[in-house]
């Protein structure tokens, strides 16, 4: 039987604003409550918009960019190594991913996103869409 996978995305905004300058800041509940919002996507749709991959395998050598001419990725470390990304295409590798971390950006889409692990082999589930 076939398994079948939703997507969840989810956003939340705890703004707070100073009354009077140099004074105390409060929640501003107002504003909270338009900017929060969460919204399921079943898989199946996620893979007509962009490309996705739940096992790829990840080694100390610098993979081939992952993504090219896109706008969005999502990258998550499911293995158990800590997982490199360089978003800029070369070797400066800014962000460390332990295991069950995850990262979600819209990327210039001149950017080339490369993936490695410090040692070992580790797998990441990842999504890119334009």
């Amino acid at each position: 039987m076939a398994t079948t996978y939703n997507v969840r995305y989810k956003n939340h905004c705890t703004p707070q604003e100073q009354v009077i300058s140099g004074g105390r800041y409060y929640l501003d509940s107002d504003c909270g409550r338009k900017l929060t919002g969460d919204c399921v996507i079943p898989a199946t749709t996620i893979t007509t918009i962009g490309t996705y991959d739940e096992s790829f395998a990840v080694t100390d050598t610098a993979s081939a960019g992952l993504t090219s001419s896109h706008e969005f990725i999502f990258i998550k470390n499911t293995g158990s190594i800590d997982v490199l990304l360089a978003l800029n295409g070369d070797n400066d590798y800014h962000i460390l991913l332990s295991e069950g971390e995850a990262f979600a950006s819209e990327i210039d889409t001149s950017s080339v996103v490369k993936v490695k692990t410090g040692s070992g082999t580790s797998t990441v589930e990842y999504f890119v869409s334009k």
